[in-house]
């Protein structure tokens, strides 16, 4: 099975609960805080993905992190199941999952939105509503900017690139000079 696979059957799972529970922005905190923490120590994240240490040892390393974090119970769970089942080591893939669950149950979409240069409130509104327009959705965007684009927008929603950006015209415009005048058409 996928890494993707299993992280979003976890997800699912545990976004089940956290609806139930109303704890979806408590479980989405304890759950970041937990990769964050992962993702700055190499040797934590070592730990749980290594195949040498006891089950017994990662466990006690959990409890401690879990006593010092002081995530919700269910959190916890999740954690302690994880481990348990060889996974915990893909936590940042599970958190990635359960936050596009609960976009999507939400009916919210996310967009990452790159541009060569920042761009005001009014195309960053005309941008979103273009963008819920394309996608029948609400959408989230998250904006940054990359001055090799040269000029004009690349948006990510989900695994679907739009590449508007003058760079990537440029090059296709340099492949086409390359194959002749033919493709030039």
């Amino acid at each position: 099975m996928s890494v993707t696979a299993m992280a979003r059957r976890y997800a699912e799972a545990i976004a089940d609960v956290a609806v139930a529970h109303d704890l979806v922005d408590q479980i989405d905190s304890d759950l970041r805080a937990f990769v964050d923490m992962m993702t700055r120590s190499r040797e934590l994240h070592q730990v749980f993905a290594s195949p040498v240490l006891s089950m017994d040892k990662k466990m006690r390393v959990l409890d401690a992190l879990i006593e010092r974090a002081r995530p919700n119970r269910l959190t916890a769970n999740l954690f302690k199941t994880l481990l348990r089942h060889y996974r915990l080591h893909h936590l940042d893939a599970v958190s990635e999952q359960f936050r596009r669950e609960i976009n999507e149950r939400k009916g919210l979409v996310m967009a990452e939105v790159t541009t060569a240069a920042p761009i005001g409130p009014e195309d960053q509104a005309a941008l979103l509503e273009r963008l819920q327009q394309l996608t029948g959705h609400r959408v989230q965007v998250r904006y940054s900017t990359d001055s090799s684009l040269i000029g004009g927008v690349v948006t990510r929603i989900g695994s679907v690139i739009y590449d508007g950006s003058i760079r990537t015209r440029l090059e296709e415009m340099k492949d086409r000079l390359k194959r002749g005048p033919e493709s030039l058409d």
